[in-house]
């Protein structure tokens, strides 16, 4: 299931006169007619002590670069009725039609997983503008390590022009507030096919660092986190807007890091910082003098709940939630932590720092703005009794949540 981990990655002979001073895209083939039709539950999970004393053994953080350790949900806490009932709504919801598979990790422990097909097991899914989350991370790697500084005008520390009439930095392009004529903060937009300003991230990290980013996602983030011969990211080296595809299981690797706030079994200093983790996961699209995020529902790369059953934001994160239509609203009542990583056609990360939980849904859904809020209605329930209103609710429609 895992790669085996590569040597450490040398540091650069100039790594001190480095250190600064302080989607969703490409379509996918649908599966085959034939292959839809045949729903398989491929893990069928052990009773008894064995699975339980292995989930004890893998601890909360994951599986290092080793097979995932597997368990019965009531290892966790959890009724497993209730959670092949979660992944039975989202199956089976029409509003997200079609889904390919349905993955649940718990306290670092795989519980559940569920796929249309054998073959969606074995094959990589096209991530999509989940790969936007990807450069953060390898942002995050840079900072950690002194070698760049997010919060740096990238034309006078990097010698990478401005995308915008005015001076920018990684944060700000990670933040995509920068959609404004007169400064970060006044507007957002979403920068899709990465041809705005965020396809300038992999030269600020290639200036700052010395080495090319695809490099330094195979040597400390791929093989490291285990992840499946599958997995690839074609074009890290000039675009992080798309071009990750992995197997359902790969994307959980990704988000059980996010999840363990940059630390990783057998990993000896944390991948990125958790401090930069926090910063991931909280509205980042607020600059001076600007009272209001211009979009509170938006880290660095990540899409946020800041206020569950809401497009608005919260008295601590004032401002409109963009790109952020009814339909795709989190149940009231769901934690205001869960954050996502999302693409095209319905890819789905979706981190829950509350319940220890990582869930992965991908599939080919053509109107994907209601995916994060259905595959999180299956999450919700796994916990009765935390979400509210959304059994009756009546959503809108519109168009792909992103390209």
């Amino acid at each position: 299931e895992g790669r085996s981990p590569a040597p450490p990655l040398p540091t650069p002979k100039n790594a001190a006169a480095m250190v600064r001073p302080s989607l969703r895209t490409p379509l996918q083939s649908p599966l085959p007619a034939a292959l839809l039709l045949l729903p398989l539950l491929l893990l069928q999970t052990p009773a008894g002590g064995a699975a339980t004393a292995d989930a004890e053994r893998a601890g909360p953080e994951g599986p290092g670069a080793g097979p995932w350790r597997r368990a019965p949900p009531e290892s966790r806490g959890l009724d497993s009725g209730l959670v092949r009932a979660g992944a039975a709504h989202v199956f089976g919801s029409p509003e997200v039609a079609i889904r390919d598979c349905f993955v649940v990790v718990k306290d670092g422990v795989l519980i559940h997983e569920e796929y249309s097909s054998a073959w969606v097991n074995t094959t990589a899914h096209l991530g999509n503008s989940i790969t936007k989350t990807l450069g953060a991370l390898l942002m995050g790697w840079a900072q950690a390590r002194g070698m760049l500084d997010i919060d740096a005008d990238i034309t006078v520390s990097y010698d990478v022009p401005s995308p915008r009439p005015y001076p920018v930095t990684s944060r700000q392009i990670m933040s995509q507030a920068i959609a404004g004529t007169e400064g970060p903060g006044q507007a957002w937009d979403y920068d899709a096919g990465g041809t705005m300003w965020l396809n300038l991230l992999p030269q600020v990290f290639l200036k700052a660092t010395g080495h090319l980013p695809s490099e330094i996602w195979e040597k400390e983030f791929a093989a490291p986190l285990g992840l499946s011969e599958q997995f690839s990211w074609r074009g890290a080296d000039f675009t992080w807007a798309t071009g990750s595809e992995g197997v359902c299981k790969d994307y959980a690797r990704i988000g059980q890091l996010l999840l363990n706030e940059g630390r990783w079994p057998g990993v000896k200093q944390p991948l990125v910082d958790e401090s930069y983790v926090r910063e991931m996961r909280t509205p980042q699209t607020r600059y001076t003098p600007y009272t209001n995020y211009s979009n509170p529902c938006y880290g660095l790369l990540t899409w946020l709940n800041t206020n569950p059953g809401s497009d608005r934001g919260s008295d601590k994160y004032p401002g409109v939630c963009r790109m952020f239509p009814r339909s795709t609203w989190f149940p009231a009542g769901s934690p205001s932590d869960v954050y996502s990583a999302a693409g095209i056609l319905g890819q789905e990360m979706i981190i829950d720092p509350s319940h220890d939980l990582v869930v992965v849904s991908m599939g080919d859904t053509s109107n994907d703005f209601p995916v994060e809020r259905v595959v999180y209605e299956g999450v919700c329930m796994m916990f009765p009794g935390e979400c509210y209103g959304w059994g009756d609710a009546t959503h809108s429609t519109g168009m792909p949540l992103a390209i």
